[in-house]
C-alpha cells in the first residue's frame, strides 16, 4: 500500500486517490510551475485509519442518532466537535505510525509544512469546498505533522463541511480525505487571483494582503484589490486596503502582527507583480481548461503557485449564499473579539432601544390605517433585526467551539464538553428569568394554601408577596415573545405554568459548578506561561459567547414581542 508519495511524483495518478488539490499540484509542478513540494497522503491512509480504529462505526453512531435533516445548528455543531474530539483521543495504529513516520521523516526534517485538505471531488467546476476544512500552517516536527493530519480528517466532518455536503447532496457516510503535506512557501506578499470575475467574466480579479495568505482567507485582514480586463491585461481599478496588519509565521502556527508604516503605507504589489500574478493565473486556466481560483505568495521575488481551483459554478446563487454562510460561522479569535465589540456596542444598545420605544409608544391612539402602518414598519424591522442576528449572533456563537477546541486540543478530555464547565454561571438573561420562575414556583410548593387558592381564582396570584414578585417577572421580560403571545399578555397562561413547576421536586443543582475557579486554574496551568495571556483572554471570550447564547433570544424576543403587541 503507499502511505505517502512525493507531490513531484504523482502525476498521472487518479484524483479519486489523491484529491482535487493534490492532483492540481501535481499537474502544475509537470508543466513547469513553482510548486512548493512535499507529500500527498492518499485517502486508502484515511480508510485504513478508520476502519482499523473502528472510528468509522462511532462516528456514524454519533452522527446519526437523530436524521441529520431534521438537526438544528447548534446540534450539529455539538456532533461535529464530538466527533473532533473522537480523532483528538484516537491515536494512529503503530504500523501506520511507523510508516507515515518514515516517509515524512525522509522528505521533510527540519522544514516547516503546511498540512490541507485533499478531498475527491473538493475542486471541480460543480462543487468547491474552498474554506470548509481545516488547514495547519507552520507545522514543524514528524510527530507534529502526524497530529495535524488526523486534525485535518477531523474537520471532513466539521459542522461546516457536513452542512455543505448535505446542501449538495454528497453521501456524507461515505466521504473521504487525502491529506497534503506542503513545504512551507511563507511568502511576504501573498494573495488570490480569479481568472473570471464571478460577476463580470471580462474582467479578473487580484487580491493580495502583506504577510501570509491566512488573513485574507479567513476574513480577518482586508485585502488590496485590482479589477483586471481579461483580453488586454490592465488594470481597470484598485481598490486600497486599510492596510494595519499582517498573519505572519510564529514559533509556533502564526501571529497577527502590525505592519512597520512603510508597509501600511503601501500595497502589498505593485502594477508589474500584479500583471505576473494574472498571467501566471491564465496559464492555470489554460492549464486546466477551466477559469481559476489560485493562490499564491510571493518570496522575494519569486512567485509560488500554493494551490487552484476550478471557479465554482453552482445551480442556483441561493447555494453559493448558503455555501457563504456556512463559513462565516467558524470565526477567527481576532474577528470574534471585533465582533464582541459590535454586538454588545451596538447592536444590543439599538435593539434594547427599539424594543422601550416601541413598548412606550401608544398604539391604542392610532386609526386603523396608521395601526396598520405600524404594524407593517414593525414587521420589517423584526425582518432586519432577524438579520442581523444571523449576521452577527450567530457566529458569535463560536466563540464557545474556539475555546472548546483549544481546551479539548490540549487537555484530551475523555468527555468533549468538559471545557462547558469554564464557561458555565455567566450572567444569563434567560438563567435570571428561570431563577425568577424557579422562585415564584418554590413559594406555592411550601405554600399548598396558596398555590389551592390560585388554581380556584388565577386572581389571587396578584396577592402578597407572591404577587410582587410575579410582577417583577413581568416587568423584566413581559415584553419578551412567548410562543405567538407576549409573556405579559398571557398572564394566566404563566400562572398556570407555575403552578405545575410547583408539582415537581425542587432541582438538586447546588454546588454544580463550585469547583469552576479551580478548573479555570488547572486548566491555565496546562498552558505553557507565554502562551496564558492568550488562553486566558480566549476563556473570557467563550464566556461571552455562552452569557450571549441565551440572552440573544431574549433581545429578539423583546423585538418580536412589540411586534405582536402591535398585531
Amino acid at each position: 500500500m503507499m502511505y505517502a508519495c512525493r507531490i513531484s511524483e504523482i502525476a498521472g495518478t487518479s484524483a479519486t486517490v489523491l484529491g482535487g488539490k493534490a492532483y492540481s499540484l501535481a499537474k502544475m509542478i509537470q508543466a513547469g510551475l513553482r510548486v512548493p513540494d512535499g507529500l500527498c497522503i492518499p485517502i486508502q491512509v484515511y480508510q485504513q485509519y478508520m476502519s482499523s480504529t473502528g472510528l468509522l462505526d462511532r462516528i456514524v453512531v454519533t452522527l446519526f442518532r437523530k436524521r441529520f435533516e431534521d438537526m438544528r445548528w447548534e446540534e450539529i455543531w455539538d456532533v461535529s466537535l464530538r466527533v473532533r474530539n473522537l480523532f483528538l483521543v484516537t491515536p494512529l495504529p503503530r504500523d501506520l505510525h511507523d510508516a507515515l513516520l518514515e516517509d515524512i521523516t525522509d522528505t521533510l526534517s527540519g522544514k516547516a509544512v503546511v498540512v490541507r485538505s485533499s478531498a475527491p471531488g473538493e475542486d471541480d467546476t460543480a462543487t468547491s469546498f474552498a474554506g470548509l476544512h481545516d488547514s495547519f500552517v507552520n507545522i514543524v516536527g514528524p510527530e507534529a505533522i502526524l497530529e495535524h493530519v488526523r486534525l485535518v480528517w477531523a474537520s471532513l466532518w466539521s459542522d461546516r463541511a457536513l452542512l455543505y455536503r448535505q446542501e449538495i447532496g454528497l453521501d456524507i457516510q461515505h466521504s473521504a480525505m487525502a491529506v497534503l503535506v506542503q513545504e512551507m512557501a511563507a511568502g511576504e506578499r501573498s494573495g488570490i487571483a480569479f481568472t473570471q470575475d464571478p460577476s463580470d467574466p471580462s474582467r479578473g480579479v487580484v487580491e493580495a494582503v502583506h504577510g501570509l495568505n491566512q488573513g485574507l482567507v479567513d476574513g480577518s485582514i482586508e485585502p488590496d484589490r485590482w479589477l483586471i480586463d481579461r483580453e488586454s491585461g490592465g488594470v481597470l481599478s484598485h481598490h486600497g486596503a486599510q492596510r494595519s496588519q499582517a498573519v505572519l509565521p510564529a514559533a509556533e502556527g502564526i501571529q497577527v502582527a502590525p505592519l512597520s508604516d512603510s508597509e501600511s503605507s503601501q500595497p502589498p504589489l505593485n502594477l508589474e507583480q500584479v500583471g505576473h500574478v494574472f498571467d501566471k493565473a491564465l496559464e492555470l486556466e489554460t492549464l486546466m481548461n477551466a477559469p481559476q481560483d489560485v493562490e499564491w505568495t510571493f518570496q522575494k521575488e519569486a512567485l509560488f503557485i500554493l494551490q487552484a481551483r476550478p471557479i465554482t459554478r453552482l445551480n442556483t446563487d441561493d447555494q453559493e449564499d448558503v455555501r457563504r454562510w456556512y463559513l462565516s460561522l467558524t470565526r477567527s479569535f481576532d474577528n470574534l473579539k471585533a465582533l464582541r465589540l459590535r454586538i454588545e456596542g451596538e447592536r444590543i444598545p439599538a435593539m434594547e432601544q427599539e424594543a422601550n420605544t416601541w413598548a412606550d409608544f401608544a398604539l391604542s391612539s392610532l386609526s386603523d390605517e396608521a395601526l396598520a402602518d405600524e404594524i407593517e414598519r414593525r414587521l420589517n424591522r423584526e425582518a432586519y433585526w432577524e438579520g442581523i442576528y444571523k449576521e452577527d449572533f450567530i457566529p458569535f456563537a463560536h466563540g464557545m467551539r474556539l475555546f472548546g477546541q483549544f481546551y479539548n486540543d490540549l487537555l484530551r478530555p475523555a468527555d468533549p464538553y468538559e471545557f462547558m464547565d469554564l464557561l458555565a454561571g455567566a450572567e444569563l438573561l434567560s438563567t435570571r428569568r428561570n431563577l425568577l420562575m424557579k422562585k415564584l414556583a418554590e413559594t406555592l410548593r411550601e405554600d399548598p394554601q396558596l398555590a389551592k387558592s390560585i388554581r380556584s381564582d388565577v386572581r389571587a396570584a396578584d396577592e402578597g408577596a407572591f404577587g410582587s414578585l410575579l410582577e417583577q417577572l413581568l416587568a423584566e421580560f413581559g415584553d419578551t415573545s412567548w410562543g405567538d403571545a407576549r409573556l405579559a399578555h398571557d398572564r394566566e397562561a404563566v400562572v398556570r405554568l407555575l403552578l405545575e413547576m410547583a408539582k415537581k421536586a425542587p432541582d438538586c443543582d447546588a454546588g454544580a459548578h463550585a469547583d469552576k475557579a479551580e478548573k479555570i486554574r488547572r486548566f491555565l496551568a496546562s498552558v505553557e506561561t507565554d502562551k496564558r495571556p492568550f488562553a486566558a483572554d480566549l476563556l473570557e471570550l467563550g464566556q461571552a459567547s455562552y452569557r450571549l447564547r441565551d440572552n440573544d433570544n431574549v433581545y429578539l424576543g423583546r423585538i418580536k414581542g412589540q411586534v405582536l403587541n402591535a398585531i
